[in-house]
């Protein structure tokens, strides 16, 4: 059998039972070794219903994402997704759509919210290295230690996705590791770093701040598969950990070779990480990662002084047709990775 065929069957599978499934949310705290406040999470899950119909990450600019809050958990065990969505001053429930799609395929979503960071915060940021990792292996280990979700969790069957600096945790979490000397030159070339120019406005030299803890080991041998979504930071890895994950990854650019910023393009990871898989959805960009804009998002936007790049990208094909792309990317990718 072929693993197309595979994939398929898979999918077929899910595609009768995708419309019976009730999106259910819920909101928990927990507690990482690395803050001192706990960490917000959202789970998503396969529901019976029974919850309020609740909107999240709906705001003047955004639409949100249709679920039932605090629904009845559908009984059974379930394949289980890490998610870490966003850059170093992201903001929060921008996954909301994709955590829709993977409740509806038959996954249970762990959403790990970003502490928010300031724009005068810019010389605490780079402690984000090393610390989003550990949320989110410490809340896996959270839900595997409850009562309620221990017995919904598959523990064969764990997950992980991450988009931009999400991505780049989740390759510290299946084994990769940055080298300092490498991650302090990652400003020294134009758009190799997503966040330079705010480092350079803060005074923020990445040669004088302490980067003793970027080396812990952050693999987190619970999770079987991963997922990459224009992850930062990739030239900042050493070629021998990357060459030692031992998990399939798949990695996801969004655009074409032209139009992928230099501090985004994941093309050569797959070069490096054994039996990965890359591919590129040319009629998206970075932003494609947002959730849809409101009909009046874009004017707000600029009118913010925030630019209207994040509502205008995708005007052309439509966000949800690339969201949908992306989705089943992501989707088909976990299913193989996961099945066994």
């Amino acid at each position: 059998m072929t693993i197309f065929t595979v994939l398929l069957a898979i999918l077929l599978s899910f595609s009768v039972r995708a419309d019976d499934i009730v999106v259910g949310v819920t909101a928990l705290t927990v507690q990482s070794p690395e803050r001192i406040a706990p960490l917000n999470v959202m789970v998503w899950y396969p529901a019976r219903g029974g919850g309020e119909t609740t909107s999240v990450g709906q705001n003047a600019v955004f639409e949100g994402t249709v679920a039932q809050k605090n629904a009845v958990v559908a009984s059974g065990r379930f394949p289980t997704v890490l998610l870490s969505h966003g850059g170093m001053r992201s903001a929060p429930n921008q996954s909301a759509w994709l955590a829709s799609h993977l409740v509806k395929n038959g996954f249970i979503v762990v959403d790990v919210k970003v502490p928010p960071l300031g724009y005068d915060d810019a010389p605490q940021a780079n402690a984000e290295l090393w610390k989003r990792p550990a949320d989110i292996s410490a809340t896996l280990t959270a839900l595997e230690n409850s009562p309620e979700w221990a017995r919904h969790i598959d523990r064969q069957k764990i997950g992980a996705v991450g988009f931009f600096l999400g991505g780049t945790s989740v390759l510290s979490l299946v084994g990769a590791n940055i080298e300092a000397e490498r991650f302090v030159r990652s400003c020294d070339e134009i758009n190799m770093g997503m966040d330079c120019v705010w480092f350079e406005k803060f005074d923020v030299d990445l040669r004088k701040i302490d980067l003793t803890d970027l080396q812990k080991i952050q693999r987190d041998k619970r999770i079987r598969g991963a997922v990459l979504v224009d992850p930062e930071l990739t030239e900042s890895f050493s070629d021998q950990s990357l060459s030692s994950v031992n998990i399939p990854v798949s990695i996801i650019n969004l655009g074409t070779a032209e139009t992928i910023p230099k501090a985004l393009n994941a093309s050569s990871l797959v070069k490096n990480i054994p039996g990965s898989g890359y591919s590129i959805i040319e009629n998206a960009s970075r932003y494609s990662a947002f959730n849809v804009c409101k009909p009046k998002g874009a004017y707000i936007l600029k009118e913010e002084g925030a630019g209207d790049e994040i509502c205008v990208s995708d005007v052309k094909v439509g966000r949800e047709k690339v969201h949908n792309q992306m989705a089943n990317l992501i989707i088909q990718a976990l299913n193989l990775y996961l099945q066994n």
